[in-house]
This record gives structure tokens, C-alpha cells and sequence, in this order.
């Protein structure tokens, strides 16, 4: 593909992202905090945590899954990305997918597969058996940033990232998929959020020399939005335990 289409499509894909963020008459505006009706994340099919500046990826992650999505007997399949497994621990049996350049290597945990984040088939392969294994229900990782930055086009990663999209909500499944927005092209990133039920922002903030972060919850199932507020307050609406 030569440079001027590329910048072409990267420009449709950015304005047809703004114009479905930009919802009106929701329940909520940006910069007013609205309280969202109690649910876990679980509720939904497709969630996207955007995390910028110094917030932690991984830290991000162990919060989501402790305070956000509904405790189950069964463990959720994780896709990791720049995030190790070992950095990851949830206490679980989990099935790990570790979309990583490791030539040549394989992990010492036999539940750990990793796949080179350039092999998209492979890819889909290890979604697919996440999304058919009996009782599960979810699916969590930041793998996307990994896969982002080794796609060799913008439309090979629409291709991709809507295959995935479909077979989550055609399984019945809930994957929460974190990306490290301020690495990305802004049109990149819109077009993730494109796909969302709930898209969940996190930023660093410096309040009197204190770091803080913020999150804010732009919810497009419920047509439900609010403003910056601290995290992990802001997640209480999605708490499994309040």
C-alpha cells in the first residue's frame, strides 16, 4: 500500500471513530460525573481500558479483574502482550497466551503458549479455543500493543481486530483488552474503541505533588458517560463486591 492511501484510510477510520464518540442525548457528559447503574464488566462483550502516561499496565489489569468483573469458578484466559505471565498472577489456573517475539523458545509453564504477535492466524487460533472452552467466560490481556506495533498495515489490523470482535460477541464472551494509548496512532486507537460496549481511560495525574490517577467511563451500550474521577473510585460501579 503506498503512503498517501494508507494516511487516506487512517483519516476515515479517525473521523468515523469521532462521530460515533460523539453521542448525544446519553445520560452523562464529559467533564460531569453521572453514576453508571451497578454491573460487572462481565456484563459486557467487548470492554477496551485505554491507559496513558505512567499508569501501570499491569497494575491495571490485577484491579480490573479483582474489582470490576464477577468472581467465577472458572479462570479466565489470559493474552499478554508486553505484560510476562509471571508478572501477571491472579491466583488461578489460568490459560495464558503470550503474544511475544520469542524465537525458537517455549515457555517452562505448559499452560503458557506463546505465539509471535506477527502470526495473526496464530493468533485467531488461540482466540477461538478461548471462546469455545466450556465456562469461559472471559477473556483478559494487553496483547493488542504487541500486535498494533508488528502489524504490517492499518487494514490487515481492522481485518484482524474485527474477526476478534465477532467471535467474542457471536461466543457470548467478554474480553477486557488494555492498550498503552499514548504508544499508538491516534487513528489506530479510535478504530479499537470503535468496537467497544464500555471504554474505560486511565491518566497520571500530579495533584499538589501527589501522583494520582484518574479514570473516566465513556459507555456506549448504556449510552452512559462521565467525567475524569480517581481510580479505583470511578470503578465502583462496576464492583463485584459493592
Amino acid at each position: 500500500m503506498d503512503y498517501l492511501k494508507k494516511i487516506e484510510l487512517l483519516n476515515l477510520v479517525e473521523h468515523m471513530a469521532t462521530r460515533i464518540v460523539a453521542v448525544p442525548g446519553g445520560n452523562g457528559h464529559n467533564g460531569h460525573s453521572k453514576p453508571l447503574r451497578k454491573a460487572t464488566l462481565d456484563k459486557y462483550r467487548l470492554v477496551i481500558a485505554c491507559v496513558r502516561g505512567n499508569v501501570s499496565v499491569r497494575e491495571t489489569m490485577k484491579r480490573l479483574l479483582a474489582d470490576a468483573i464477577e468472581p467465577s469458578q472458572t479462570a479466565p484466559t489470559l493474552i499478554l502482550g508486553p505484560t510476562a505471565p509471571e508478572d501477571l498472577e491472579t491466583g488461578q489456573n489460568n490459560r495464558v497466551g503470550w503474544v511475544t517475539f520469542v524465537d525458537g523458545t517455549s515457555h517452562p509453564s505448559s499452560a503458557v503458549e506463546i505465539i509471535s504477535p506477527d502470526n495473526l492466524l496464530e493468533v485467531n487460533l488461540f482466540i477461538e479455543k478461548a471462546a469455545q472452552a466450556d465456562g469461559c467466560q472471559l477473556i483478559l490481556g494487553d496483547f493488542l500493543d504487541n500486535i498494533i506495533m508488528s502489524s504490517g498495515s492499518p487494514e490487515s489490523f481492522y481485518s484482524f481486530f474485527c474477526q476478534l470482535a465477532s467471535r467474542v460477541r457471536l461466543k457470548k464472551r467478554t474480553a477486557v483488552l488494555v492498550i498503552k494509548e499514548d504508544i499508538h496512532e491516534r487513528p489506530i486507537v479510535e478504530m479499537v474503541k470503535r468496537f467497544a460496549d464500555v471504554v474505560l481511560e486511565f491518566r497520571d495525574q500530579d495533584i499538589e505533588g501527589t501522583p494520582t490517577v484518574e479514570m473516566r467511563t465513556l459507555n456506549f451500550a448504556d449510552n452512559t458517560y462521565t467525567g475524569w474521577v480517581p481510580f479505583p473510585e470511578g470503578l465502583k460501579p462496576f464492583s463485584s463486591t459493592n
